[in-house]
């Protein structure tokens, strides 16, 4: 699944405590937000799918935030 011509993203070390504080401001779940981002980087790398990814987080999505709108749902997908 991934493309070793691809460079693959690496987050700094201290980019999940960064993100975190910035989040932990927030009304909404700073851990959902936390997860999200570390998977969107493995989506960015390759190592999961954008389907799988919008399976994953969208029932948590609707939960957290009452609809899921995401500009990131697959063709074809059904609620």
């Amino acid at each position: 699944m991934t493309d070793p011509q691809q460079p693959r993203l690496t987050p700094l070390d201290e980019w999940e405590s960064e993100a975190a504080t910035i989040l932990d401001g927030g009304d909404y779940d700073a851990e959902l937000g936390l997860r999200m981002a570390r998977d969107a980087i493995r989506v960015s790398n390759g190592e999961l799918s954008d389907a799988a990814f919008h399976e994953k987080y969208h029932e948590v999505v609707v939960a957290e935030f009452g609809e899921d709108r995401r500009p990131t749902e697959p063709e074809g997908f059904d609620e």
